[in-house]
């Protein structure tokens, strides 16, 4: 997705700076340059990181590492999110499956288990951010899975969870269209 949005904003940037004076080829290219940062910030970036320690959570603005001891509930109602006390971090890239991608899952699963079983997954309670194969049902099972076979013996309150601000991001992010607006201005 991140590609297609790169390439298409690479085209109609080209569109745009030929049909403008300098002013607007400037313009044209600090927004182009801008919508692409944030294509990068928002679908290429977000990432969850499991491993022996805990969760790396990469969301855009922020990257949160929950120790396993720290975690205490895991939970998949509109994206894959962490609970730890006091505290719920949401996974940018692990969103609920769509209605229609979740149809598709359960009946897959219905067909991988026994073709003649009318019972759909999500009628026996299964819930659609849990369904294998999506993107927050995958992750869900593999953080429960890497969460069961830590050893949790502290106390979750007293676990702290670092939580790192991208501010060169955020600054980037606001820097775009102040750019875009002021600098042609100046020429």
């Amino acid at each position: 997705m991140a590609i297609a949005c790169w390439a298409l904003l690479v085209l109609l940037g080209a569109v745009l700076a030929l049909q403008s004076e300098l002013r607007g080829v400037v313009a044209t290219a600090i927004v182009v340059a801008w919508l692409s940062y944030a294509a990068y910030v928002a679908m290429w970036a977000p990432a969850l990181l499991v491993d022996d320690r805990g969760s790396e959570i990469r969301n855009p603005i922020r990257t949160t590492f929950v120790p396993w001891d720290a975690l205490i509930h895991v939970d998949t109602k509109y994206s894959l999110t962490l609970y730890t006390p006091g505290r719920s971090w949401p996974v940018w890239c692990a969103p609920q499956a769509s209605a229609l991608v979740a149809r598709r899952k359960a009946k897959r699963i219905r067909e991988d288990r026994d073709p003649r079983d009318p019972r759909n997954p999500l009628d026996a309670g299964v819930r659609i951010g849990d369904l294998p194969g999506t993107e927050s049902g995958d992750a869900a099972a593999l953080v429960r899975d890497r969460w069961e076979r830590s050893k949790r013996g502290a106390d979750a309150d007293g676990v702290p969870v670092p939580v790192t601000l991208h501010w060169g991001r955020v600054a980037a992010l606001i820097a775009g269209p102040v750019l875009a607006a002021t600098v042609p201005l100046l020429l």
